[in-house]
């Protein structure tokens, strides 16, 4: 949820930078509507590789704590055998 909040601020501080540039015409007149979009889109792109980056790390630590988990759970496992062995042993004799 905070990945989406973020890319929803940036693509409105990126539209409001747009729309304070345009209305006060400090953007210099070299500079095309094209050349416009092309930063846009690559200001859209650096938020995406952002998200990107924190979602990698969450899926990260989402991996590492089932892999916790399943040792945990395997170590239990290998009690309850032992304790299964133990008890056939003892009810053998």
């Amino acid at each position: 949820m905070k990945e989406i909040q973020l890319v929803l601020i940036g693509l409105i501080a990126l539209t409001l930078s747009m729309i304070f540039f345009y209305l006060t015409d400090l953007v210099p007149q070299r500079i095309e509507n094209r050349e416009m979009s092309i930063i846009i889109s690559l200001g859209i792109g650096l938020l995406i590789l952002v998200v990107d980056k924190r979602q990698d790390r969450n899926i990260h630590e989402i991996i590492h704590t089932q892999h916790k988990m399943i040792n945990e759970m395997h170590k239990m496992i290998r009690e309850e055998m032992n304790f299964i062995r133990e008890m056939q042993k003892k009810k053998d004799l």
